[in-house]
């Protein structure tokens, strides 16, 4: 599974909708396929990586790839939007602790982008790793990530120095980016995201350093991260597997290769788990179903095609069988 396949917040879902909104979009052109509501992104606590990558695409599906879409969703951060771990950074001693127990607790933020910290002579270098996202919304995503971190640090520290970040974005994105952060030198069109920290900026104090809270913070994120890890067992991960392609009607084998089991290892782990590769796949093309046809207004035959059926007639018996009634009484006509 790629890094950035982990349950997540709904917050970087709900800002990227924000940023649909603002271009014109409506709420169903930017959710279609999650199987969210707007709703949902205020009252859930997780949601599924894919879900969120899949709103990504419905925004450059349906506005192209525009330089600074992703730098409009990221500015909208804020230290209480992404919750204890937020706190962690900002009660932090210095901005080497803060830097490594937000890397620490990666996976309670919403980031796509992989960080990797290395010692390099007088200065360390926190790599943000994007060779894992799909190209479609790479650009989109490593935008939204990085200014989302240059929206954090603008909170954590009225004065920011100069520091030196290097991207893959082309010169286009990379101005729309360093408008985020005053005093940031960004560098386009690089092999890797890179953001250099000399020595003599790792070793200052936070203005709001308090390492009793800290500790506290420390402890509330391995639990949350504990309790994270509960939530991603076989099940969970089977279901983002068929979010992520559900135009395609895959079946278990595919899964299980792509999950590194064979079928029979497959089959227990989700039957240890109480359901089954046919009911985990129901409930996705179910839920997708009902959206596409009484939310979206899709026809029958296009949500079949959708759900990777091979005619309106097999996709009709099988929601049929789900909800007891025809697709038509979601969709009226054909």
């Amino acid at each position: 599974m790629p890094t950035w396949d982990f349950p997540r917040g709904p917050v970087g879902a709900r800002l990227l909708l924000r940023t649909g909104l603002d271009h014109g979009l409506t709420a169903r052109q930017c959710l279609v396929g999650t199987g969210l509501t707007e709703h949902d992104l205020d009252e859930l606590d997780r949601i599924d990586a894919t879900q969120e990558l899949r709103v990504g695409r419905n925004l450059v599906r349906r506005l192209g790839d525009l330089p600074g879409l992703g730098v409009r969703a990221g500015r909208g951060y804020t230290l209480g939007a992404v919750g204890v771990w937020g706190f962690a950074l900002l009660t932090s001693p210095t901005w080497r602790d803060a830097i490594e127990v937000g890397v620490r607790f990666f996976r309670l933020t919403t980031a796509f982008v992989h960080p990797v910290l290395r010692r390099d002579d007088d200065h360390t270098v926190l790599a943000l790793l994007d060779d894992e996202l799909p190209a479609d919304v790479r650009d989109l995503l490593v935008e939204r990530d990085l200014a989302a971190v240059a929206a954090l640090v603008r909170l954590l520290i009225p004065e920011v120095p100069e520091v030196r970040m290097e991207v893959t974005l082309p010169a286009v994105r990379a101005k729309a980016l360093a408008a985020v952060l005053p005093g940031l030198q960004v560098l386009s069109g690089r092999p890797r995201n890179l953001i250099t920290l000399p020595d003599e900026l790792l070793g200052t104090p936070l203005p709001q350093a308090d390492e009793h809270t800290w500790d506290a913070c420390k402890r509330q994120c391995q639990a949350l991260l504990d309790t994270t890890a509960e939530r991603t067992g076989m099940a969970a991960r089977v279901r983002s597997a068929l979010l992520a392609h559900p135009e395609h009607n895959v079946g278990m084998d595919e899964v299980a290769a792509r999950l590194h089991h064979d079928v029979r290892t497959l089959r227990r782990r989700l039957a240890d788990e109480g359901t089954s590769f046919r009911a985990l796949k129901a409930e996705i093309h179910h839920t997708l179903a009902v959206e596409m046809l009484g939310t979206v207004g899709l026809t029958v035959a296009q949500v079949a095609q959708r759900l990777g059926y091979s005619d309106p007639t097999s996709f009709t018996h099988a929601f049929t069988r789900w909800t007891g009634t025809s697709p038509r009484s979601y969709r009226p006509r054909d």
